[in-house]
């Protein structure tokens, strides 16, 4: 006998029936209600892939098949399912299959891969399920499901989890199609924040209805005493019944629509058998049920896979005002520990706040920062509340945001923390911290001089860790700054500013207080901008070198512009900018070149800035400033007539100056970091020289794969297998460098907050980041390179906008990003150029589509997209 009894199958047999139909194997044997059905073992799926030959036809097609390229992937993958289909299984099989079915009502065909649901490579729905299928179909269903085994997806997941394709193979489990009138899931568990209750979701008629998401579910959650606590009955409009070879959705009639699908009774009960379940598996459980004439069946049940002991919630919201980027393992390993060391621990140990000294700060999540949810919520606690902002509440889920919003002030221990700092650390007093600042910067660059003048290729290693360690005692003081001026002065003062043009003058818009930080001498960002336009007015002054600049790759056009002495005047130009500004990138990771580095990125700039409106930019700052001047004296002037208006327009107007100074402190810091992490890639890209050199690593970019601690490890003789290392963290850095993950991560559960739709309007939200509304065409830029397809007043939609990208602000009329808050770079200079933005939209490169009319609400920080549009 080829088949195997569903309810026969004992431990014995589970290496040949794959982790489903073992799992529903080992609850049958326990006396839970399951289909019955039968197993058709994965040795016949491997004595079929031999005897037809495909096992070594797959076998070449994988050795070839370059798995970044997605469209080889999938020509691969649909040239092996078509094969498997194409060819009959043996006869003894199919007659077996034949004479189990025939005559007993329809069938679920299901995949139960043998390297399904592990711990550390889990593969659950990877595979194909086929529902209602005829007995004289089940035999062509089994080689599809099969075929399933080599889906794109399970494939590349396999790949990149290093799961070997042939080695593993896939069972195929047969079950009796349950006539069900009610079907759903249910976690024993809440799956996002592991309370200790049953959630229950139902529809009439089979679970497709749910899974397909043609259906909004009713809810149920029983609480620990295993009573319905909570129930949600929302309209089901369609269903899903048995039907041969069919699963399309059927209408229900009007009256059943709103009725629940289950009652109170019914739903404790199936929560009454999930606890069973759990107690049974011994952890929180998944599970699919379906309920014929009164009878519940178990039609799946595997651990809850977001559940871990550790329950801490991290957002990359905030770290999308200063750290938005795709993350290396040396940047973090850098980054990371200047601000976990010496902005948290350090400046929490000074300012006595002892219950942060402890807690990690930040983790790195699909190669992306995630910030503490825990340590930002206490920190907003020893702020006052109205300083607690919606802006500032975004850092946190919508759910949460009341609660941190309304938590009592531990003023107390704010007052004690100043006069810590005042006596343990001054520089980091409100009125010290920017001309501290000012000097360090001056300083750092003075002391970086030598370096910057040394062969390093020259030094010994000792000697190049040495110049590291001089190096990093030379910058750490900006980290011992920012910390105050970062947080505390820069967000407090803004937001303060904020919040009581609000309430004091009605500044819903943001108009207001965006007119009084706009037009801010010595912003650095602005200054790179102005630059970089007068160098493009200077090529197009010239025709010569503007008909080059038009015309030729930027690689080509810098080999002519320094081989050709018709451009040599330029040249100089181009020179002297990048003198004061080659330090800077698109990007804070190091991974990627400075302007320095690849000049290029300089020259796609100037590209997109030959077309662009002829502006005087440093006009239009000079006419900033004046407009700033002018609405200072009228808002102190309208808040003197108001009630205590004295005491208020004084508090006003000292609030503002530090509120101006630490703006200019937030974009300028990043000036002096970009002049750090120039030096450092120099450093970096030495030692992945040499390392590469010596054999340890493949490339000298694979330096960026590995952290600190193990370059200088290896340095001094310990050297590990480096290759092994970086081949999956390389591969994760890749994945994920251009898409973000979710904003939120709680154990292994990841969510978003955003996207509404309004009858016939999606309602996109983020984060008001300039004012003013817009409508117009979107253009979505994805990298630094294709900043010269922006055309005149299209609304830019990008993922960030360091400050490379801010040259083409002048041209644009709206801009969308997916990170970033109100004091990030794209939103001030926005400001600075009075274009409507929103940030912090997640997906936004994947909403909105190049072409596509969107309106743009700056005050509000929301999209509209009509589904006409």
């Amino acid at each position: 006998m080829i088949l195997l009894e569903l309810s026969k199958v004992g431990e014995q047999e589970l290496g040949l029936t794959g982790g489903k139909a073992g799992n529903l194997a080992n609850m049958i044997a326990s006396g839970f209600d399951v289909p019955p059905g039968f197993v058709v073992p994965v040795t016949e799926y491997d004595r079929f892939i031999k005897d037809t030959g495909l096992d070594v036809k797959i076998s070449a097609l994988l050795e070839k098949l370059d798995f970044e390229d997605p469209a080889a992937v999938e020509r691969t993958c649909r040239q092996i399912r078509e094969s498997i289909v194409g060819h009959p299984a043996r006869d003894e099989l199919a007659k077996e299959i034949g004479s189990s079915t025939s005559g007993k009502g329809l069938w679920a065909v299901r995949s139960s891969a043998i390297a399904e649901d592990l711990a550390d490579a889990s593969f659950a729905g990877q595979q194909d399920t086929y529902l209602n299928v005829r007995p004289d179909s089940v035999m062509e269903h089994v080689r599809r499901c099969w075929a399933s085994y080599w889906n794109e997806r399970a494939v590349t997941y396999r790949h990149d989890n290093q799961v070997p394709q042939l080695r593993t193979g896939i069972a195929v489990l047969v079950q009796r199609m349950v006539t069900a009138d009610r079907s759903g899931i249910m976690f024993t568990r809440d799956p996002v924040d592991g309370k200790e209750e049953v959630i229950i979701e139902a529809s009439f008629g089979l679970g497709e209805a749910i899974a397909s998401g043609i259906v909004t579910p009713d809810r149920y959650v029983c609480g620990e005493n295993g009573k319905v606590r909570q129930r949600q009955v929302n309209r089901k409009q369609k269903a899903v019944f048995l039907a041969e070879n069919k699963m399309e959705p059927v209408e229900l009639e009007e009256a059943r629509q709103n009725v629940a699908a289950l009652n109170d009774h019914e739903a404790e009960g199936i929560a009454a058998l999930g606890k069973r379940l759990e107690t049974h598996f011994g952890t929180p459980q998944d599970v699919e049920w379906a309920m014929e004439g009164g009878k519940v069946f178990l039609l799946q049940s595997r651990p809850i896979t977001t559940l871990t002991k550790d329950r801490t919630l991290w957002t990359r919201a905030y770290g999308d005002e200063y750290w938005a980027d795709v993350t290396s393992p040396l940047f973090f390993s850098l980054l990371g520990e200047y601000l976990t060391e010496y902005v948290n621990r350090e400046g929490s140990r000074i300012m006595g706040y002892n219950d942060l000294t402890g807690k990690d700060l930040i983790m790195v999540h699909k190669a992306h920062i995630y910030f503490n949810c825990e340590v930002l919520e206490e920190v907003f606690t020893y702020n006052p509340k109205f300083s607690r902002t919606k802006e500032l509440l975004n850092y946190f889920p919508v759910k949460d945001q009341e609660r941190i919003g309304n938590a009592d002030t531990k003023l107390m221990k704010r007052v004690v923390a100043e006069v810590r700092i005042a006596v343990l650390d001054r520089d980091g007093m409100i009125t010290r911290t920017y001309k501290a600042y000012d000097r360090w910067a001056k300083s750092f660059l003075e002391e970086m001089a030598p370096y910057d003048a040394m062969d390093l290729t020259r030094l010994s290693d000792a000697q190049l860790h040495e110049e590291f360690r001089k190096m990093e005692q030379a910058f750490l003081k900006h980290y011992r700054l920012i910390r105050y001026g970062m947080v505390t002065h820069s967000i407090g003062m803004n937001l303060i500013i904020k919040r009581w043009l609000e309430s004091w003058l009605d500044d819903r818009s943001g108009e207001l207080y965006s007119k009084v930080i706009s037009g801010l001498k010595g912003n650095k960002t602005i200054e790179t901008n102005i630059a970089l336009a007068k160098l493009a007015a200077k090529a197009n002054a010239d025709h010569y070198v503007q008909d080059k600049l038009r015309t030729l790759p930027p690689a080509h056009f810098l080999k002519e512009m320094k081989d050709e002495s018709a451009m040599m005047d330029f040249e100089k130009a181009f020179n002297d900018f990048l003198k004061v500004y080659g330090q800077r990138s698109h990007t804070r990771e190091i991974y990627f070149p400075r302007w320095r580095d690849d000049p290029t990125m300089v020259v796609n700039i100037l590209k997109a800035l030959m077309d662009a409106p002829d502006l005087d930019l440093e006009k239009m700052e000079q006419e900033k400033v004046q407009e700033r001047l002018q609405a200072e004296k009228d808002i102190l002037d309208r808040i003197g007539r108001l009630e205590y208006g004295g005491p208020k327009k004084l508090a006003f107007k000292i609030v503002l100056h530090y509120a101006q100074i630490y703006l200019m402190f937030r974009e300028n810091q990043r000036f002096y970091l970009d002049h750090q992490l120039y030096r450092l890639r120099r450093l970096f890209m030495e030692y992945g020289r040499r390392f590469k050199e010596r054999g340890w690593v493949d490339s000298q970019m694979d330096i960026f794969f590995l952290s600190k601690e193990e370059i200088f490890a290896a340095e001094n003789g310990k050297q590990e297998d480096m290759k092994a290392k970086i081949e999956p963290r390389k591969k994760d850095f890749e994945r994920w460098k251009d898409k973000l993950p979710p904003k939120f991560v709680r154990g292994n559960a990841e969510f978003d907050d955003t996207i509404v739709w309004q009858g016939d309007v999606l309602k996109i939200t983020g984060t008001s980041a300039s004012p003013g509304t817009f409508t117009g065409l979107v253009r979505v830029v994805d990298t630094i390179e294709q900043l010269g397809q922006v055309g005149d007043d299209e609304i830019l939609v990008t993922s960030n906008t360091d400050p490379g990208w801010t040259a083409v602000f002048s041209k644009i009329g709206g801009l969308i990003t997916e990170t970033g808050g109100i004091l990030s770079h794209g939103a001030v200079v926005s400001r600075e150029y009075g274009i409507p933005a929103v940030t912090a939209v997640k997906g936004a490169t994947k909403i909105f589509k190049t072409g596509q009319r969107i309106t743009l609400d700056g005050n509000e920080g929301t999209i509209y997209v009509s589904e006409s549009d």
